[in-house]
């Protein structure tokens, strides 16, 4: 059953106040409890006459707290008169009012549980720290989360680092502190609700985590100190069953998680040969020629050959085990560092990561000539992918009689490429229906302040006659299309797709081919499985029978 609960930023001594408006708001709404997550009392050195007297008629119980109510560590130290209370009544100042300190699990009356965490960002140390000191170290944060897999809220001074990359909600004054440990203790928590305080109000758009469907959201709200003149909002009540289970569907304007997104490594390829981007990464530009928009190509320094081109059939070392079939213009194999595993799709037998090459060579579609043979390549790939997404359909099915894998289809398209290829790769259908593949996408283009994708079909037509990305998201019921331009001066990443499809699975560790190494064996093993699996499905085959 769904309970009331009400949160508050800074209350900086105001208690009469604050908790006599408390008091009228509980009588109409009566909440299972309030939670406090700014200062609760004022600045020690720049304390009044009247906050002394304020603390003092607190502490006497002159002043009357409505409802069990949880008060968060903030920057600011706690009065001595404060931490001797709290010390020898165990947390609680005066009735009805607790202390959640600088790292704290607890678990209401009501069942459920908060994690907090108070007090200004000390650096990475495990020192021994008083325990209602105004700071906290990483090694709290990374303790108070320690063998807890979810929370319904988690309250802390702090934001976590990276919070308001992708969201359109704006934050109008001096950013506050944002950390690593407070993203890595959402991240890993997956709470329902996160609060903190500010100096003024910020909501972010609402926000998905990697891991199984369906997907833990977490609203991160941040709010303005009580009584504040520019009456910024101070309070927030909301409704919230005890470990309840994740949505079926994302709320409006939900994204994919922003707290992991610019957590980058620098990519070995982006220094390599052009044969290390073999198969399962982008056009090969920028693993060729890693600074080719600075400097010219010189004679010594030129675009591979089809002798040279690791997607080409005519090139000795083309690695031909791993083909699964060859049309007229077009052959499909799987893909070298798969990002997918047999146990991703485990109703497949292979891992389900396959690249759509055509056989000319050419870095787009529009520089295949002649204009004949430039159609029936495109018609050739998209018969492959319909093929391949009716395979899919033919695996065991969900409840609803329907597929349970839907596909993504993605492609880098640039004149400065070396050999277009698409990539496809399966997705629960699930993610696909509610949307988590599209917002996947546009997240991360967020994250790393790429173009937004176009989704309107004139405007991705106009798109499509310069250099692009192209994603394409399938299921038996659904088809989405969506194009970003990479007409600039940007870098862009030819990860950018198996870092997007890596966080959604829960493969984030393969983001990079190299770390997906499989030997020679396996990739024969896997051609062969495929083979055998799209067999039914193989017009290429057909070809063959007839011919």
């Amino acid at each position: 059953m769904a309970s009331k609960i009400v949160v508050i930023g800074a209350v900086n001594g105001k208690f009469s106040e604050m908790f006599a408006k408390l008091a009228t708001l509980h009588a109409k709404q009566n909440f299972a409890f309030a939670i406090i997550a700014g200062d609760l009392c004022a600045n020690i050195g720049t304390a009044a006459d009247a906050d002394r007297e304020e603390l003092a008629k607190l502490l006497r119980g002159d002043i009357t707290v409505p409802l069990s109510t949880y008060f968060a560590l903030g920057a600011q130290s706690l009065p001595v008169e404060v931490v001797d209370v709290l010390e020898k009544n165990e947390g609680e100042l005066c009735p009805n009012l607790s202390v959640l300190g600088r790292k704290a699990s607890i678990k209401t009356s009501d069942s459920f549980r908060i994690v907090a965490v108070g007090g200004a960002h000390a650096g990475s140390g495990d020192q021994v720290v008083p325990q209602y000191a105004a700071y906290y170290t990483d090694s709290d944060a990374q303790a108070v989360g320690k063998g807890l897999t979810n929370a319904d809220i988690v309250v802390t001074s702090d934001w976590p680092a990276h919070i308001r990359d992708g969201g359109e909600s704006q934050y109008t004054v001096a950013s506050p502190a944002e950390t690593e440990s407070i993203a890595d203790l959402c991240t890993s928590l997956k709470p329902r609700y996160h609060f903190s305080a500010s100096e003024a109000f910020y909501e972010r758009e609402p926000f998905f985590h990697n891991g199984p469907t369906p997907r833990s959201v977490t609203r991160f709200i941040s709010l303005a100190p009580y009584g504040n003149s520019a009456k910024r909002k101070w309070i927030y009540a909301f409704s919230l069953e005890p470990s309840a289970d994740a949505p079926q569907n994302l709320p409006p304007g939900c994204t994919s998680s922003p707290l992991t997104g610019t957590k980058k490594r620098k990519l070995d390829s982006q220094q390599s040969d052009f044969n290390t981007f073999r198969y399962a990464n982008g056009n090969g530009t920028d693993h060729y020629q890693p600074d080719y928009r600075r400097q010219k190509r010189s004679r010594n320094n030129a675009p591979p050959t089809p002798s040279q081109c690791y997607f080409c059939l005519s090139n000795p070392t083309c690695e031909k085990h791993m083909i699964g079939s060859i049309g007229s213009d077009v052959y499909l194999t799987t893909a070298k560092g798969p990002l997918s595993t047999r146990q991703t799709f485990p109703d497949l037998g292979f891992p389900g990561h396959i690249l759509l090459i055509p056989v000319q060579h050419q870095p787009t579609i529009s520089a295949m000539t002649p204009a004949e043979t430039r159609k029936s390549i495109v018609t050739e790939m998209q018969q492959y992918r319909a093929a391949l997404q009716s395979m899919l359909v033919e695996k065991p099915k969900g409840a609803d009689g329907l597929a349970k894998l839907g596909a993504v289809t993605w492609e880098i398209s640039r004149n400065s490429g070396v050999h277009l290829h698409w990539q496809f790769l399966p997705v629960p259908v699930d993610m696909v229906r509610r949307g988590l593949v599209e917002a996947g996408f546009d997240q991360e283009a967020a994250n790393l302040n790429y173009p937004k994708f176009v989704k309107g079909f004139k405007e991705m037509e106009e798109i499509e006659e310069g250099n692009f990305f192209k994603v394409t998201i399938w299921s038996e019921a659904l088809r989405k299309e969506m194009v970003m331009p990479l007409d600039g001066d940007f870098r862009f990443d030819l990860q950018f797709g198996r870092r997007v499809l890596g966080k959604l699975l829960g493969l984030e560790q393969r983001t990079h081919w190299k770390d997906c190494a499989q030997t020679v064996g396996e990739e024969t093993a896997d051609a062969e499985v495929f083979k055998e699996v799209f067999k039914k499905f193989d017009f290429g085959l057909e070809e063959e029978e007839v011919s």
